[in-house]
């Protein structure tokens, strides 16, 4: 039976467990233009836009809201110019770094009726409504509607698409805990690639393998539909952010593992002298964000994984492993699914830690993953996180590893399990309190990639 939980418990253990270091929404007013550089580029902005844009909407534009959205090392950037009238929307231009443009739309996203938006930042919810996509003149481009995050029609603002049977949230919800330990904040973001092609915003290595993540991975990069609403503050100058980079894996089009025959290749070399090791990753959603989370049915949990390594001589295996449901995040409910191990060679990571092992520890971690491999996949009580913890912890027994429970966004609101975040949060609190298995701990900067696997042994 399920545990549930006061959702005061959980607060208290956000505050008592975390360390934020940091801020749910990163913002840089002068990290990448001065305040001379500002007035240039939005003055270089104002010059063409006025002759592209009725007087009424060039006057009705509250310049000192300016929001520039950094792509290609800031040779691209998309200026959003939020106007002062409630209801209008917003433009949105692709520019290059001086403020010359060369795509432009006004923006409207509407909510389905019956949902009130300034309490959309307070509970967990799913995305219905439309975005209503405008040329500069406001002849009607085209209408996205949306149906609980995604997509319920074919209309589209260009004709770039994704690989049929792969594709990501038109608009996805974050839920963040703000560094005041004050709660939960939910918040709206809309996919840019409904409205740019990564040709647009210089982005090459878009699709399968895009960023080293594996054949079923993408990339969505997401703006705030309401930055103000969302931890923007008002500068008066023009702000700049990197996207909302949110990998999304699609677990239906992975192929399951034969788990005995991976860690054969493991017990093919033997134990005399061998140095064996095991190591842990944690893989967030969204870079540099561990207290960002997400409805998983949207596709965005993050990872948690396992890497075992043995070597002995001129002889040397490595395994990445990972913990998946059989099927998409989207079917994915709180009741158990048939679950299934995938080789997570190359996969993206964000902090781990590693554990040197005695050959008779590694057959211990050997013996327990091929136990937990007939398991099934339950999002809130067996998930990649609690795969790999315990794995990690049956060749530590006294000492294990434990980490921050958090509520899964979209829950039944109490319920507290293990996440990826939970175990970044650890680690970094570990890294700073110094302890002994400090120095085996690794925080990549902004990422790094894990080599690739031995694959089975007969």
């Amino acid at each position: 039976m399920k545990k549930t939980l006061f959702t005061t418990l959980f607060f208290l253990l956000i505050i008592s467990c975390k360390k934020e270091k940091i801020a749910a929404l990163q913002i840089s007013s002068q990290e990448n233009f001065s305040l001379q550089q500002q007035n240039k580029y939005l003055n270089t902005v104002k010059k063409y836009l006025i002759d592209s844009i009725s007087a009424i909407d060039f006057n009705n534009i509250d310049f000192s809201k300016s929001i520039a959205t950094k792509f290609d090392s800031g040779r691209i950037y998309v200026l959003r110019l939020q106007f002062k009238k409630q209801g209008s929307g917003f433009i949105l231009l692709k520019t290059d770094s001086s403020g010359y443009w060369s795509k432009g739309m006004v923006l409207n996203i509407k909510y389905a009726v019956g949902i009130k938006q300034n309490e959309l930042t307070k509970k967990p919810h799913l995305f219905s409504g439309e975005m209503i996509v405008n040329s500069l003149d406001r002849k009607r481009n085209s209408d996205i509607k949306i149906h609980n995050g995604f997509r319920n029609d074919s209309g589209t603002v260009n004709n770039f698409s994704l690989p049929e049977g792969n594709y990501l949230p038109d608009v996805t919800v974050t839920a963040y805990i703000p560094s005041s330990g004050t709660g939960i904040s939910y918040a709206d973001w809309y996919n840019l690639l409904d409205l740019f092609t990564p040709y647009d915003l210089g982005i090459t290595n878009y699709g399968q393998g895009g960023g080293g993540g594996g054949g079923s991975t993408f990339y969505g990069y997401y703006s705030a539909t309401d930055p103000y609403a969302y931890g923007y503050q008002n500068s008066g100058g023009v702000q700049t952010a990197d996207p909302k980079e949110i990998e999304y894996e699609f677990p239906e089009s992975l192929s399951g593992i034969s788990i005995v025959d991976y860690m054969r290749c493991l017990d093919n070399i033997k134990d005399d002298g061998a140095k064996c090791s095991i190591e842990i990753f944690s893989d967030l959603p969204i870079n540099g964000e561990p207290n960002t989370f997400f409805n998983w049915q949207d596709g965005s949990p993050g990872h948690t994984f396992l890497q075992i390594k043995k070597s002995n001589g001129g002889q040397s295996v490595q395994q990445n492993i990972g913990f998946y449901p059989d099927q998409g995040w989207k079917t994915v409910l709180y009741t158990p699914v048939t679950g299934k191990l995938i080789d997570n060679a190359g996969h993206k990571f964000n902090a781990s830690l590693k554990m040197d092992l005695t050959p008779d520890q590694l057959h211990t971690v050997i013996k327990e993953a091929e136990d937990l491999s007939g398991a099934n996949y339950d999002i809130d009580e067996n998930n990649c996180t609690d795969f790999a913890l315990k794995v990690f912890n049956a060749a530590r027994p006294g000492n294990e590893l434990r980490i921050p429970l958090y509520v899964i966004p979209g829950n039944t609101g109490t319920m507290q399990s293990k996440t990826p975040q939970g175990l970044y949060q650890e680690l970094m609190i570990m890294a700073e309190d110094g302890v002994s298995e400090a120095e085996n701990i690794t925080f990549p900067g902004v990422c790094g990639f894990v080599g690739g696997s031995n694959g089975p042994c007969k």
